[in-house]
């Protein structure tokens, strides 16, 4: 079994062209940024030494940075709910988490306790 633990990040009302409503949520995951990456030539190993004890310090100090946080916003799930289904799901806003379990063909969807 997979479980993702996604963050409601939008909730918007939504009509379709019959006039029914529709409430979507949108999910995302967060993961962690990946570390900056150093092209170097293989042939110079003083550079290549020099690089790998850099490197640590480098990426700490880019996950420290105040615009970054170190991760990364990733689109999960989108649903289309109607009033009463999302009466039924249970009463989620921006900002909830929920976990996405996804397995044998099925996927589950329930805010966090």
């Amino acid at each position: 079994m997979a479980t993702i633990r996604g963050i409601v990040i939008s909730k918007q009302l939504v009509y379709d062209p019959s006039g029914a409503r529709y409430i979507k949520v949108d999910i995302i995951e967060e993961k962690e940024l990946p570390g900056p990456v150093a092209a170097f030539s293989a042939q110079d190993e003083q550079t290549a030494q020099l690089m790998r004890e850099v490197m640590p310090l480098v990426t700490q100090i880019v996950r420290s940075l105040p615009f970054g946080g170190g991760k990364i916003a990733v689109p999960r799930l989108t649903l289309w709910l109607t009033d009463e289904e999302l009466e039924m799901f249970g009463d989620v806003d921006v900002g909830d988490v929920v976990l996405i379990s996804v397995e044998n063909g099925e996927i589950k969807v329930k805010p966090e306790a």
